[in-house]
C-alpha cells in the first residue's frame, strides 16, 4: 500500500484518546503538608506569588505550638502545686498524730512509774509487818490478792506501752 492512506482504527468510537503524559489512570498526585507550603512560599513559574499567606500558615502553626506548649506548663505546674499541698497536709497529719502518741506514751511511763512505786511500797510495808500479819488468813489473802491485782495492772501496762513504742517506731 502507499503512504498516502491511513489505516482506520477499528474502534466505534469517533474519537481519538490523547496520550496521559504520565499520568496514572487520571488520578490526581496529592502532596504533603510541607510540600505545599514549599510550594506555597516557592512559585512554580517566575510569576511572584504573595507571601502573606505562607507567613500567616507559618505563624499559627508557631502561635499553636506556643499555645500548647503555655497549656502544658500550667497544667503541669496546678498539678505539682496540688501534689506539694497533699503532701504537706499528710505531713502535719503525721506530726499530730506523733504529738498524741508521745503524750500517750509519757501518760503509760507516768502510771507504770505510780505502779511500780506501789508494788515497792507494799513489798516494803510486807517485809515491816512481817511476823505480826503472819496470824491471820484473811489479811494475807487480802495481800496477795492486792499483789496479784497490781501485777496484773503492770503487765498490761507493759503491753501498752509496748504497742505505744512500736506505733511511735512505724511513723
Amino acid at each position: 500500500m502507499s503512504d498516502k492512506y491511513v489505516s482506520a482504527s477499528s474502534t466505534p468510537s469517533t474519537t481519538l484518546r490523547l496520550p496521559e503524559q504520565g499520568r496514572q489512570g487520571g488520578k490526581r498526585r496529592r502532596n504533603g503538608l510541607f510540600a505545599s507550603l514549599v510550594r506555597a512560599i516557592a512559585p512554580r513559574t517566575d510569576e511572584k506569588r504573595s507571601l502573606v499567606p505562607a507567613v500567616m500558615a507559618v505563624l499559627l502553626w508557631v502561635g499553636l505550638a506556643c499555645a500548647g506548649y503555655a497549656f502544658a506548663v500550667h497544667t503541669l505546674d496546678k498539678q505539682q502545686q496540688f501534689v506539694n499541698q497533699r503532701i504537706q497536709e499528710v505531713q502535719a497529719q503525721n506530726e499530730q498524730q506523733m504529738r498524741q502518741l508521745e503524750e500517750q506514751l509519757a501518760l503509760v511511763q507516768d502510771e507504770m512509774k505510780q505502779v511500780q512505786n506501789g508494788l515497792a511500797n507494799l513489798q516494803e510495808d510486807l517485809q515491816l509487818t512481817g511476823e505480826t500479819i503472819g496470824g491471820t488468813n484473811k489479811t494475807k489473802q487480802a495481800l496477795q490478792d492486792r499483789i496479784d491485782q497490781l501485777n496484773k495492772q503492770l503487765v498490761e501496762l507493759k503491753a501498752s506501752l509496748k504497742k505505744l513504742e512500736d506505733a511511735a517506731r512505724a511513723w
